[in-house]
C-alpha cells in the first residue's frame, strides 16, 4: 500500500474518530440539558429574579400604575369591610410538600423608592407577604410605611414565585398596635393560607420568607413562648409568638405555619440582647435573639369588620420611627435591647 493511501486512510480514520468525539460531546450536552430541564425542583436565581422584577416595576412606573405609600396611608378606610378567610386545614404535610405549598402562596414585597435629597428611583426586594384571600395579602404594617430619614417616597409591588409583578393598590385593614395589615393586589390570585389561633409553646413551626433578598427561604423551629406587648397606655396589648425558626430583615410579613400550612404567626421583628447586669451587679455577656411574630389572632381580628387604626403617614419633619415590641425586664436582670430589626 502506497504512503499516500495509508495517509489518506489515516486522515479518514482521524476524521471519523473526531466526528464520533464531537457527536459524543454534543450528545453529552444534550443529556445535561435534558437532565436540567427534567429537574422538577424550584431552583432560585436571586439576581435574575430581582433584575427581571426591577424591569417590570420600571414599566409599571412609566404606565403610572404604582401608588405611593403616602397615598395608600391617606386613603385607608376608617372602617374595614371584613375579609373571608380559608378554613383551617387538618391535613399534616411532609416538610417538602409544605415548602411547596407555602411557596405557591408567598410573594416577595418589592420596593421602588427614593432616598432623601435624590431624584433617582431605586428598587429592592425588602419584605414578604402571603395570600389570605383572592387579591388580598397579609404583611407587616411597617413594610407599608417608611422612615423619612431613609426614604422620601416609596411604592410597593408583590412578586410571585414565577416573577410576575403586581402593584399594591390599597391597605384594606391595618393595626399599628400589632404591626400587621391586609393589602389589596388586583389580579393576584394565589392559594390562600388559613389562619389558626391557639398556638402553644413547643409546637413545631415553619417559615417561608426572603431574608436579606434570599428569596423563598424555608426554615423551621418551634414556638418558644407566647407573650403580650403594650406599646403605650393608649393601646391594648398585642399578642405575639417568639419562635426559634431562623429569619432576618427581609422576612417581615412572612408566614409562620404549622405542619398543615395554617398560619399561626407573621414575622414582625428581631430583638437582640448583648448582655445584662445580674442581681449581684455583675455584667453578664452573651447575645440572645428573640424572633417575635404577630400572632394569628391579630390577623383574624383584622379580617373581621371593624375600625382600622390610622396608618402612620411619613412627613419630612417626622423623626418618629415605627414602634417595635419593648422587651420586659425580668426580676433577676435589667435587659436593654441592642437593636430591633425587621
Amino acid at each position: 500500500m502506497s504512503c499516500w493511501i495509508r495517509l489518506r486512510l489515516s486522515l479518514l480514520a482521524t476524521a471519523t474518530l473526531s466526528g464520533f468525539l464531537v457527536a459524543g460531546h454534543a450528545q453529552e450536552a444534550l443529556n445535561q440539558t435534558a437532565s436540567t430541564n427534567a429537574d422538577s425542583r424550584y431552583i432560585v436565581d436571586d439576581e435574575t429574579y430581582e433584575k427581571n422584577a426591577s424591569k417590570e416595576v420600571d414599566r409599571l412606573a412609566k404606565e403610572e400604575k404604582l401608588i405611593s405609600y403616602t397615598e395608600l396611608a391617606k386613603k385607608t378606610l376608617k372602617t374595614r369591610p371584613g375579609t373571608s378567610l380559608a378554613p383551617v386545614s387538618t391535613n399534616q404535610l411532609p416538610p417538602t410538600v409544605l415548602a411547596e405549598k407555602l411557596r405557591h402562596s408567598t410573594v416577595a414585597m418589592g420596593l421602588r423608592y427614593q432616598e432623601p435629597h435624590s431624584k433617582k428611583w431605586r428598587f429592592m426586594i425588602g419584605a414578604t407577604g402571603f395570600s389570605v384571600a383572592p387579591e388580598v395579602l397579609s404583611t407587616s404594617l411597617h413594610v407599608m410605611t417608611i422612615d423619612p430619614e431613609i426614604m422620601k417616597a416609596a411604592q410597593a409591588v408583590a412578586i410571585t414565585e414565577d416573577g410576575a409583578v403586581y402593584p399594591v393598590t390599597e391597605i384594606v385593614a391595618a393595626s399599628d398596635r400589632s404591626d400587621t395589615c391586609l393589602v389589596r393586589v388586583p389580579g393576584l390570585n394565589l392559594p390562600p393560607l388559613p389562619l389558626r389561633g391557639g398556638a402553644r409553646p413547643g409546637e413545631q413551626v415553619w417559615c417561608m420568607s426572603h431574608p436579606d433578598g434570599f428569596t423563598y427561604m424555608f426554615t423551621s423551629g418551634q414556638i418558644a413562648r407566647i407573650s403580650r406587648d403594650r406599646y403605650d397606655e393608649k393601646h391594648q396589648p398585642s399578642l405575639h409568638l417568639e419562635v426559634t425558626a431562623e429569619y432576618c430583615p427581609g422576612s417581615s410579613g412572612g408566614a409562620v405555619t404549622d405542619a398543615a400550612g395554617n398560619v399561626v404567626g407573621q414575622v414582625s421583628s428581631i430583638n437582640n440582647y448583648d448582655g445584662f447586669t445580674s442581681r449581684d451587679g455583675k455584667s453578664v455577656n452573651g447575645i440572645v435573639s428573640a424572633r417575635t411574630c404577630t400572632a394569628a389572632e391579630e390577623m383574624i381580628f383584622l379580617a373581621k369588620p371593624g375600625e382600622n387604626e390610622p396608618v402612620p403617614i411619613p412627613t419630612p419633619s417626622s423623626v418618629k420611627k415605627h414602634r417595635t415590641p419593648k422587651p420586659q425586664a425580668s426580676p433577676s436582670a435589667s435587659v436593654a435591647p441592642r437593636s430591633n430589626s425587621r
